[in-house]
Order: structure tokens, then C-alpha cells, then sequence
């Protein structure tokens, strides 16, 4: 996959994530972007190409950077051009949603791998060694040689699931978390002097997760099927918490 050697990526989607991860992939691919915001100048500054979906859709590989709720329009767009031999990546914080579409929507002729970076731009903005990511072959012989190149070049630690054992799980580790950091964001909690370790970690949960956007927040809480069983099993928690306080007698 060097870059003398050509591998050709496209992706769709130009968020926040993906020119984050340029500085990651650009020295290994050919990258062409699009998306359905014109950035062809943010493309440009960034040092890649920008293309028609058509010149996208048809590169060696694919990267679909949409959020899930856009993700079937986008599939149905790009499934009359995308290559034999292609492999189709997503990059989405939930799997099982995506996987079904993918496989609904896109020809057999082509590979699929679902995906889940489990870092963004603020998580992995001191680098992304050692960070988690999370792979899901479906429908594909390249799964050996990607899990290489983003454990042994990108020096990622590659966790390999199936679509449901990933929501099961992410419905706590984002799911929950995402609840709390957008509520705890919501409030405003204050940075004051009088602080602990734990309240520090509030303020880092606040600064971490109150900048991602509401599509991102949207796409971890209701695309994912296991996550409103989490969130209410917390709101019960806390009732039943706040009623134990509000009854306490000493």
C-alpha cells in the first residue's frame, strides 16, 4: 500500500474525521474526496483531490464517512459505480445498521468491511498510537492485509468483532458516555479552583464530547438498537438515587 505503489482511496464524507485522518493515510494512498458541502477548497489546503461521486465511488477502495442517517441515500447513489474488486468501507460509530445496508444495497462484486475508529480528532490529536480500532469483515479476502496495515503502520490496537458484540458494547462506552458528556455540556458545568480528580473528569468528559456533532450524537443513540435500554436503565438509576436522597430521614 505505498504510495509509489498506488492504492487509490475515495472517500465520501469530508468531516472533521476525515481531514483529521489525512495526515494518517496520505503517505500510504492517493486520496480523493467529496462530499455534500462544497469544501473543495478545504480539499485543496489539505493536499488532496477533490472528485464528482462518480470519480470517487470508483476507487480500489472506498470509504463511506456519512453519518448512518444518510448512509442508505449515499449507498444507493454509488452502487451502479462502484468497481468489481472494490472494498467498501464505513467508518460509522454503530455496525449493525450499516453492515445491513451495505449488504442490502451494494453489488456482490465487491468487498465490504465495516469499521470503527474508536478516536476522533480530539481524542487522537496528540497521535493515534496505541488507540482502538474496531473491525468488522463481512464480505472480503483483504481483511488480513487491512488489519495489518492499521496495526503495523498505523500502530492502531485492532479489536475484530461482529456488528452486534460492537453495539452491545458501545451502547455503554458511547452510548451512556455521550449521554452523560451532552447533558454534563448542556449544564456547563464550571472549571473552578476547588476541584477534584473525579470533577476533572467531568470537565474532560465536557471537553472531549461537547464538540462533536449533534449527527455524530444522533447516529450513536438511535442508530444503535442497544443503546435506549442503556439510557433508560440509567434514568432509572437515577431516580431511584435521587428518591433515596430525597427520603432519607437521619
Amino acid at each position: 500500500m505505498k504510495k509509489n505503489g498506488y492504492k487509490h482511496i475515495g472517500v465520501i464524507g469530508f468531516g472533521s474525521f476525515t481531514q483529521f485522518m489525512l495526515q494518517h493515510i496520505t503517505p500510504y494512498f492517493k486520496v480523493i474526496v467529496n462530499d455534500i458541502l462544497p469544501l473543495e477548497n478545504v480539499a485543496k489546503q489539505k493536499g488532496v483531490q477533490w472528485g464528482t461521486i462518480p470519480e470517487v465511488a470508483s476507487q480500489d477502495i472506498v470509504v463511506l464517512a456519512v453519518p448512518v442517517q444518510f448512509l442508505e441515500a449515499v449507498l444507493i447513489e454509488i452502487r451502479d459505480k462502484v468497481k468489481p474488486g472494490a472494498l467498501i468501507v464505513d467508518v460509522s460509530s454503530v455496525k449493525v445498521k450499516p453492515v445491513e445496508l451495505m449488504v442490502q444495497y451494494l453489488p456482490d462484486y465487491v468487498e465490504i468491511l465495516g469499521t470503527h475508529p474508536l478516536f476522533g480528532p480530539q481524542s487522537g490529536k496528540n497521535g493515534i498510537k496505541g488507540l482502538n480500532m474496531v473491525v468488522c469483515p463481512v464480505r472480503t479476502r483483504k481483511a488480513r492485509t487491512i488489519t495489518k496495515f492499521l496495526s503495523q503502520l498505523l500502530e492502531l490496537n485492532v479489536l475484530e468483532r461482529t456488528p452486534v458484540t460492537h453495539d452491545k458494547q458501545m451502547a455503554y462506552v458511547q452510548a451512556l458516555t455521550h449521554f452523560i458528556g451532552r447533558s454534563i455540556n448542556q449544564m456547563d458545568i464550571p472549571d473552578v479552583e476547588q476541584k477534584t480528580p473525579a470533577y476533572q473528569y467531568l470537565l474532560d468528559i465536557k471537553r472531549n464530547l461537547g464538540q462533536d456533532s449533534m449527527d455524530l450524537f444522533l447516529t450513536i443513540e438511535i442508530e444503535n438498537p442497544f443503546a435506549k435500554e442503556v439510557r433508560e436503565h440509567f434514568l432509572q438509576e437515577l431516580q431511584v438515587l435521587n428518591s433515596y436522597l430525597e427520603n432519607y430521614k437521619r
